[in-house]
């Protein structure tokens, strides 16, 4: 399968653990304060943003098992304009920096550099390149994901479902998507979709939206 970047049409060589996200316009949460505010970043709202099979799959393998160009496009309107921290698999998957946003990748290594990026060696250091900041998007892979969860970070989670079950190689290294508990989330069902998106690529989709209870 081929894989597109979502903002170049063009094909990736290393498709592994990004996922194609989804959203919105506005991103009212239901509290003063938000829960990056809170934990001293001063972000008006950090949000999570990724796209999953019926099986809360993301990826495996290193790679993206799907292409939805609506839902990549929908990624790329949603995020604009704003920062977007994402580990350096993820990174490394789009092949290079999304324009029209600043790119700040997650590392280790203190040897890693691209071109028109910001480098942040943890989750902390990443919220604080980005403070005062109106939104930021989380966008992946599913490490970061789930630490930003289980720091209880977010504000808004976007997540894109698809109409589909991905055919996950054999002995691949399934990434799945965060655990929404219901305790903490609720669905924002005022600007979730009800019914399915027509297909595109190889399936249909539709946006749903989790707010703090």
């Amino acid at each position: 399968m081929v894989v597109l970047n979502p903002d170049t049409n063009h094909p990736v060589s290393n498709p592994c653990g990004w996922i194609p996200p989804i959203s919105p316009d506005s991103t009212p949460i239901p509290e003063d304060v938000s829960a990056s505010s809170r934990a001293g970043h001063g972000i008006g709202v950090l949000g999570m943003i990724w796209a999953e099979d019926k099986a809360q799959v993301l990826g495996a393998g290193g790679k993206m098992l799907w292409h939805v160009p609506a839902d990549f496009k929908h990624f790329k309107d949603t995020t604009m304009g704003s920062p977007i921290i994402m580990g350096r698999a993820s990174f490394l998957s789009l092949g290079q920096a999304l324009p029209g946003r600043r790119n700040i990748v997650l590392t280790g290594s203190r040897e890693f550099t691209a071109p028109d990026v910001e480098i942040a060696h943890s989750l902390e250091e990443a919220l604080e390149l980005c403070a005062r900041t109106p939104q930021v998007w989380i966008t992946g892979g599913a490490k970061v994901y789930r630490e930003v969860m289980e720091l209880g970070l977010a504000d808004l989670l976007v997540v894109t479902q698809l109409d589909m079950t991905a055919m996950v190689p054999p002995m691949s290294t399934v990434a799945y998507a965060p655990v929404i508990d219901p305790v903490r989330w609720q669905l924002d069902l005022t600007r979730s979709d009800e019914n399915w998106r027509p297909k595109s690529g190889d399936a249909a989709w539709r946006v749903r939206y989790y707010i703090p209870r």
